[in-house]
């Protein structure tokens, strides 16, 4: 039974890859998306666990299959459907590397360690090298991976983890914020070794993926949550990442894009230091004409818009959202997607939910495009 229900949403998936409606996305511009909280959304819309999600391979396929269609069926944006699978842990594999443990509720929410031993004590000697093979959830990456590849029988590509966490993330997350911030004052040279250790076992690891997958370092992509001034400053910034963001720069070629939930707007003028970064978000929490000052008009801006901008906010106050992106972007490159939804709605969650996106894409579509 589960082998015919995946391979008819394998089957679905393809036909839907094919399509011209497929086809045809993605070609206006500029581009409008639509983000979903995965997998917190479908454990309210359809009751999914998420500590089955990331541990049943055939579970997490269906449901990831599932997902696919949904979005490309009642979501009319410009995100074209594609028939790859990742083989997605979650958002944090790499705190386990460093020996961090991460779990999941029954929603999918991660669970994060706080009282790793470097939280008590600044020494370099309770970190040790990550290997591919061994380190933390290595094994049931790998495992994973197989197993999620063996359901889909070569019909659709299955991509292994990646590391997308940078080093300040996981920086604060075995020092602990506090220890952190006075880490940077009291232990400086720490803080740099601290961080250039993160950085370069990224580095080596990245360099293991392309010799055992026989591929080549590409872009790279930076999650760093904790860019978020204050609760770091311009200057933290400029002494302690900026060095070993340009290390990853100089690694992998290219550096796709840097993510934070924060407020990126007053460390603009170091991120432009790293010369191959082409595209800049700007989070609901990053000021959008500050980014626009700060930002040259050659370098693409990808705008996303808060929850409660399409979950909440009235007809009227969309508008004036969009108005304003349009005016202060005029004659630039940019693009435009909401951060990950998540249904709050009572009764009926799942036509709530798509009222909301239809109206939301609405307003984008006539004001944006008009």
């Amino acid at each position: 039974m589960a082998e015919r229900v995946l391979g008819e949403l394998i089957d679905r998936v393809l036909e839907a890859c094919e399509s011209d409606r497929n086809k045809a996305r993605g070609q206006t511009r500029p581009s409008i998306t639509v983000g979903m909280e995965e997998p917190i959304a479908w454990t309210v819309l359809w009751g999914l666990d998420g500590n089955r999600y990331f541990s049943d391979p055939e579970y997490y396929l269906a449901h990831s299959l599932r997902a696919k269609l949904w979005r490309f069926e009642n979501v009319e944006d410009d995100s074209p459907i594609g028939p790859d699978v990742p083989a997605w842990l979650g958002h944090y594999p790499e705190y386990t590397f460093f020996g961090m443990d991460v779990s999941f509720n029954r929603k999918g929410v991660p669970i994060l360690q706080r009282d790793h031993p470097m939280t008590r004590d600044p020494d370099m000697g309770l970190l040790s090298p990550v290997d591919f093979d061994t380190s933390g959830w290595m094994p049931r990456a790998r495992k994973w991976h197989e197993d999620l590849m063996a359901l889909c029988e070569g019909r659709l590509p299955v991509h292994f983890i990646g590391w997308n966490r940078g080093c300040l993330d996981l920086a604060i997350q075995l020092r602990g914020y506090e220890n952190f911030v006075l880490d940077t004052v009291e232990r400086p040279e720490f803080t740099h070794d601290l961080l250039r250790f993160l950085t370069d076992q990224r580095n080596a690891w990245y360099s293991a993926y392309v010799e055992r997958f026989g591929t080549k370092l590409g872009p790279t992509w930076i999650n760093d949550d904790w860019i978020y001034v204050p609760y770091i400053t311009p200057r933290m910034f400029e002494e302690f990442l900026l060095p070993r963001y340009l290390d990853m720069e100089r690694h992998h070629g290219v550096v796709g894009g840097v993510h934070s939930c924060g407020n990126q707007a007053p460390i603009q003028r170091y991120l432009l230091e790293i010369k191959t970064l082409s595209t800049f978000e700007v989070s609901p929490w990053t000021d959008l004409e500050q980014t626009v000052a700060n930002v040259p008009a050659e370098k693409h801006l990808h705008i996303f818009v808060h929850p409660n901008d399409v979950l909440v906010a009235s007809d009227l106050d969309m508008a004036s959202r969009f108005r304003c992106i349009r005016e202060l972007c005029d004659g630039r490159s940019y693009s435009v997607g909401t951060s990950g939804l998540t249904p709050i709605f009572e009764g009926d969650q799942e036509g709530e939910l798509l009222r909301r996106i239809r109206r939301w894409l609405r307003l984008a579509h006539r004001i944006l495009r008009g």
